[in-house]
Formats: C-alpha cells, sequence, structure tokens
C-alpha cells in the first residue's frame, strides 16, 4: 500500500456529459476505481439496447445480462420504496417533454404518439433473468442506476485494496473502506458535505428535464427546487432525495417520517434541503 495520512489520489472525468469522479487514500486503488465504474458505464450503456428489445417484445419476456437485471432490480425496489414515488415507467411522460440522449438506459428512440401511459412499476415484471414490459411503458433507469453503480464500484475496489474510494456520477456520489480523517469532501447545493461512510445524491426539478410526478407526468409542485440526501448507502440517498420531490407539497412530511434522526438545513425561498441520516 501507498499512503499518505491526509492525502488522497483523485482523477475526474466527464462521461456523456455528466461528471465523473473517483477518488482514493491509496494512490495504486485509483487506477484500480477508475477501471472498475468505466467497465460498469460501458455496461450501462449496452443496457439502452437491452431495454429496447423489452420494449419491443410488447410484454414478452426478453433475457438479460447481470448488470441490466441488477440495475431493474434496483430501480423496482426504490419505486416500492418511495411508496411509487420514484417509478422508473415515468420514462414515457419524460420522452414526451424532452427527448434526451441522456446518461442511463431508457427504451425506445423518442416519445411515442398520443396521450402519455399511467405511470406503472407494476406492470414490470422481472424473473431471475427475464424482463417483461408492457408496450406502452419505456422503462428509464436515471433515478437510481447511476447511484448503485457508483456503491458497487466503490465497496468491490475497497475490498480489494483495503484503500478509502469515492466514487461520483453526476450528483450520485457513494463511498466506501476508510474514509480521510476529514471526510471526503462533497460539494453540493453551495456547501461542502463531508462523507464519512454511505452516500449522497442530490434530486433536482431542473437538471436534465428533473423529477416528474408518476401521477400526472409533469413536474411536481414542490416546496423545494432540490434536495440533497446523506444516507447508509447511495441508493437509498437517490430514493429519498428524487421521492421528496416526486411527492410534490406532500414530499417534506414523507421524507420527514424517513429520516429517523436526520437533520434538515433549507435555504431561504424555494428551498435546497440537506438531509443526513
Amino acid at each position: 500500500m501507498d499512503r499518505e495520512p491526509g492525502h488522497t489520489w483523485e482523477s475526474r472525468w466527464t462521461h456523456r456529459g455528466r461528471p465523473v469522479r473517483v477518488a482514493a487514500t491509496d494512490r495504486h486503488a485509483l487506477p484500480a476505481a477508475r477501471r472498475e465504474l468505466t467497465l460498469l458505464l460501458a455496461g450501462l450503456r449496452r443496457g439502452e439496447a437491452a431495454l429496447g428489445r423489452a420494449l419491443r417484445a410488447a410484454g414478452r419476456p426478453v433475457p438479460v445480462g447481470p448488470l441490466l437485471r441488477d440495475l431493474v432490480g434496483v430501480a423496482l425496489d426504490a419505486a416500492e420504496a418511495s411508496d411509487g414515488a420514484v417509478d422508473p415507467t415515468v420514462e414515457a411522460a419524460r420522452l414526451r417533454r424532452r427527448p434526451s440522449p441522456g446518461l442511463v438506459p431508457a427504451c425506445g428512440g423518442g416519445a411515442p404518439a398520443g396521450p402519455p401511459p399511467v405511470a406503472n412499476w407494476r406492470a414490470v415484471t422481472l424473473a431471475g433473468d427475464l424482463l417483461a414490459l408492457p408496450p406502452t411503458l419505456p422503462l428509464g433507469l436515471a433515478a437510481t442506476a447511476t447511484a448503485q453503480l457508483a456503491r458497487r464500484s466503490a465497496h468491490r475496489v475497497a475490498a480489494r485494496t483495503g484503500a478509502g474510494v469515492l466514487v461520483g456520477v453526476g450528483n450520485r456520489v457513494a463511498v466506501a473502506g476508510p474514509a480521510p480523517a476529514d471526510g471526503w469532501p462533497v460539494a453540493t447545493g453551495g456547501r461542502i458535505v463531508a462523507l464519512t461512510g454511505g452516500g449522497l445524491a442530490t434530486a433536482d426539478v431542473r437538471v436534465d428535464g428533473g423529477v416528474l410526478d408518476p401521477r400526472t407526468g409533469a413536474p411536481p409542485v414542490s416546496p423545494w427546487a432540490s434536495v440533497t440526501v446523506v444516507a447508509p448507502d447511495a441508493v437509498r440517498a437517490a430514493t429519498l432525495a428524487v421521492g421528496a420531490l416526486a411527492h410534490g407539497p406532500h414530499g417534506p412530511d414523507w421524507l420527514a417520517e424517513r429520516i429517523g434522526d436526520g437533520a434538515a438545513y433549507p435555504t431561504p425561498g424555494r428551498a435546497t434541503a440537506v438531509l443526513v441520516r
């Protein structure tokens, strides 16, 4: 191991328009972290074609690879945990609002004609490595996919090297292993949050088409413009952040019931809240 107390090594780049950051407390762990994440991001992009095949199959089960199976499972778990607020099938409404090349898999190549279908994550079937989608419900994994990839990368590299590792993709950040003495600094909402474990996620009604209310397919009417959550893992943080916005005016109460002993620090006006669990 090549470590210096208080020192970290870091690499930053851009992937499909999103900032990517990997850091480690050991210089030899940094290339491993970058390589791990790069492979997962490549697999994520290949998932676009697999989701397109599932949509065209019109409800017939199609086989998917281990990575996409994991990401779809995480998305469905988030939908259930958020009372349906973090619904991957809201992608149909998103495509109608602003077709985007995106960073994470989404079915289809554009906005379908006709009235938007009602989002319904329960209509998605994942049985082992077989995925079945209704023909009118393209699946979008933006809410949770990069959080899961960051989490997987950080934990895998930390387990192999014994180093502390940070992996961030866009506004999803995960850390694993021993953190620096002062934590990992993460800039969000005009402040610096020191992460010592778990993960961080920010959801925003303004970024990349923003969070949509699955019930209406429109941006939620929320007292917050964005929400940043620090939680025991990045997927949990993403689920809480997106869910808090998607629940609209009920978001603050919904979130307050789920943060336990956490704390909220809203800014005046259309607030940005940082919640720590």
